[in-house]
């Protein structure tokens, strides 16, 4: 059937609408193009948010040890030969380490009444070294030693504290000096037995009140000379604070037998050098670490 020619030309415009419709809908189908976005349409990733980072705990070439802490218990060195480069400084008390306490190796240096003022001092040259008689320190000075062990306190206590604390750091000053590549141990006072010493008419400024401030005393000059603090004391401080009586000869020293616990002390506190001199480059002298 033939179309009149005008309703062939009424139909024109209308197929044009459709097919503009049908090419916007297929325009529309295409990601990106007009209409909903595709399921599969890539989305922009949101950048994570930087997270705060924790800067690296140090490191440290030898275990740490804070100057002025009583040095922690070691294992036992393997035999006295440890000590044969080590040298004792004292007074009597360091005589009786020698002659009872079993240690027979290392070098001692004592002398009855010796002090800190007294250790350097041209009036008591009591060491006979070579055919010289030289002080204390001049005895000290004469060898090498990779070890030095310091107890001297007990003729003191009849001067204030801060006198023998300043004399002792001095003493140590000096040591330092003429000993630079050993271990300097500093060690406490043991207590005394303030009953027995009265009682053997020991002067009344040899008392544990007085020890226990010199003790004070050694423990910060341990901390701003940097050496190494060894509680002897520990060993002979009974639960009251004193020198137990069966370990106490006058008040001031102890019995023969009792010089052994002094001897296993020290073979059971021990430090490497290694660790000693690491931990002494980590500060400048004359300051206290912190805790």
């Amino acid at each position: 059937m033939s179309l009149k020619p005008t309703t062939a030309l009424r139909l024109v415009p209308l197929l044009l609408i459709l097919a503009l419709l049908a090419g916007c809908a297929r325009a529309g189908d295409k990601p990106g193009q007009g209409g909903l976005p595709s399921p599969t349409a890539s989305q922009p990733t949101p950048s994570p948010t930087p997270q705060p980072t924790s800067s690296p705990e140090p490191t440290h070439a030898y275990p740490l040890y804070t100057f002025g802490d009583p040095l922690e218990e070691s294992a036992p060195v393997a035999d006295d030969s440890f000590f044969d480069s080590a040298v004792f400084l004292g007074d009597s008390r360091t005589e009786g380490l020698q002659l009872f306490s079993g240690l027979k190796n290392g070098t001692f240096y004592w002398t009855r009444g010796m002090s800190v003022f007294r250790a350097d001092s041209d009036e008591y040259r009591a060491f006979l070294v070579d055919g010289q008689q030289l002080t204390l320190v001049g005895a000290l000075a004469q060898r090498q030693y990779e070890a030095v062990y310091v107890m001297i306190g007990i003729n003191e206590l009849g001067y204030s504290p801060q006198r023998y604390e300043q004399g002792l750091a001095e003493l140590i000053d000096k040591i330092l000096a003429v000993q630079p590549n050993a271990v300097v141990y500093l060690q406490t006072l043991p207590p005394v037995n303030d009953a027995v010493a009265r009682a053997n008419g020991l002067a009344d400024y040899i008392n544990n009140a007085q020890v226990d401030l010199f003790n004070q005393s050694i423990v910060r000059v341990a901390a701003q000379k940097r050496v190494v603090l060894l509680d002897t004391a520990s060993v002979y401080r009974g639960p009251d604070g004193q020198l137990p009586a069966e370990l106490a000869s006058d008040g001031a020293h102890f019995v023969f037998s009792g010089y052994a616990r002094w001897a296993d002390y020290l073979r059971c506190h021990v430090m490497d050098p290694e660790r000693y001199f690491y931990n002494r480059s980590l500060s400048p002298a004359g300051e206290e670490e912190s805790t």
